[in-house]
């Protein structure tokens, strides 16, 4: 197997995006990931964009946004994982590209962590086991007071505190943003939305990453005073609804298998499971 790089996200995505559509919801990741920067979005370093192929064709793709983990697609053949693995590691490690960590399907990380470990002596630490879900049909929650509304420029400081809080209490141990920064870009790109109760925001959310057919859901966060009433079932319900009127198939979200309850939420608004992501971080 070999790799290859890519220094143009349009060549890139020309090459491999009936691949990654192969298993659309699987690759929202890599995929949703490619097209915003396509789009226009520039991360604070060079994407790196890579292919994993062999004489048959693409194997699997790379997408990473450093200092965030480097994100591996579904493969072609599962059986391929540590092949694979190994030729991508080979590849990332001979050309001196810097890791934080990994995420893809569970055969594929505990493949390359081993190689990674192998090669660097960097021991690989589980930052989270997730799931993605896909919804097509919104089943209605318990109606509860309130309604879903669209951030707006007023809204900035209450959405960064909340994209802050949701960070420091679901994904310590990722990088930091300027949260400030993304509640503005959430905003100015129609993509922050919050449920509101008589005038006061009491559960924040956000659409992000479209792919061709679907969108993701994520930043689901609600103060710990507003827990336990329904808001975050009917805002997560209310915006799925919302974005299937748009005209996309499906909606996408992903979460962390350790938290029962935010699972029992969205398989009640009507998120069906599809596949496992583990997200591993490299420490010395």
């Amino acid at each position: 197997m070999r790799v290859e790089r890519y220094a143009s996200v349009d060549k890139f995505l020309t090459d491999h995006r009936e691949f990654l559509l192969q298993h659309e919801a699987e690759n929202n990741l890599p995929l949703g990931l490619s097209m915003r920067i396509q789009n226009g979005w520039m991360p604070a370093n060079a994407p790196f964009l890579a292919a994993i192929r062999d004489e048959q064709g693409t194997v699997g793709v790379a997408v990473m946004t450093s200092p965030h983990a480097l994100a591996i697609s579904a493969l072609r053949d599962v059986s391929l994982a540590n092949q694979a693995a190994e030729a991508l590691a080979n590849y990332v490690h001979s050309h001196k590209i810097e890791l934080s960590g990994v995420l893809s399907a569970p055969a594929t990380t505990t493949a390359f962590c081993e190689i990674w470990h192998a090669k660097t002596g960097k021991q690989a630490l589980l930052s989270m086991h997730e799931r993605i879900y896909t919804l097509t049909e919104v089943i209605p929650p318990a109606p509860v007071e309130g309604l879903l509304k669209k951030a707006s420029n007023t809204d900035v400081e209450w959405l960064a505190e909340r994209l802050t809080a949701f960070h420091d209490e679901a994904l310590p141990t990722e990088p930091h943003w300027d949260w400030h920064a993304v509640a503005e870009r959430q905003i100015a790109t129609g993509s922050a939305w919050y449920w509101e109760v008589d005038g006061e925001p009491v559960s924040s959310l956000a659409s992000s990453r479209p792919t061709i057919n679907g969108i993701c859901i994520g930043a689901v966060s609600t103060p710990p005073q507003f827990r336990g009433r329904g808001y975050a079932s009917n805002a997560v319900a209310a915006l799925s609804q919302h974005l299937l009127d748009q005209g996309f198939r499906f909606c996408m979200l992903f979460t962390d298998l350790s938290n029962p309850t935010s699972n029992k939420i969205y398989q009640a608004v009507g998120f069906r499971p599809l596949c496992d992501i583990d997200q591993y971080r490299f420490e010395e």
